[in-house]
């Protein structure tokens, strides 16, 4: 054997380090949680975009039924208006729902100048009656004027008419 000193040697070299990809613990859990965080935030938005799908869903079915409605009450209403409008229409509500009718000969009143009404015992001049055609209709009412601020529409009230 040769000459052997014996001093203290380093121990041989086992040659080049692997080349294998190994990671360090730190980086690999980096990475896994990187990649968790990530399918959780995808899982969390698909959640939410269902569960407003779903809500939108729901709050346009109630305002389609709620236009449904509308548009009912609409067409309700314009029948209502229609009927109302109608000339025969309008003298049978007047005739059953106000009690009004085409007056008889004794309700119809002489209409006389203000000198007959101050004298009651004088003969009774000609007095203007008018009646309506039999096969006349009511006539349509007259839009009210306004009138004005401080103003009542109501008529004096007059004594009895014999």
């Amino acid at each position: 054997m040769p000459n052997v000193s014996h001093r203290v040697s380093s121990p041989p070299a086992a040659g080049p380090a692997p080349t294998h990809a190994t990671c360090s613990t730190p980086r690999f859990f980096a990475y896994w949680l990187l990649a968790l965080a990530a399918a959780v935030a995808a899982f969390s938005s698909h959640i939410y975009i269902r569960h407003r799908v779903v809500e939108l869903g729901y709050a346009l079915g109630q305002e389609r039924s709620h236009r449904s409605r509308m548009e009912n009450e609409r067409r309700d209403l314009e029948l209502e208006l229609a009927a109302m409008e109608a000339p025969g229409d309008l003298a049978q509500v007047s005739r059953d729902v106000l009690g009004l009718d085409v007056p008889r000969d004794e309700q119809l009143l002489a209409v006389g100048t203000a000198a007959e009404a101050a004298a009651p015992d004088a003969p009774a001049a000609p007095a203007v009656v008018v009646r309506p055609p039999p096969d006349a209709r009511p006539p349509e009412p007259a839009a009210e004027p306004l009138a004005p601020a401080g103003a009542t529409n109501e008529l004096p009230l007059q004594e009895a008419l014999p």
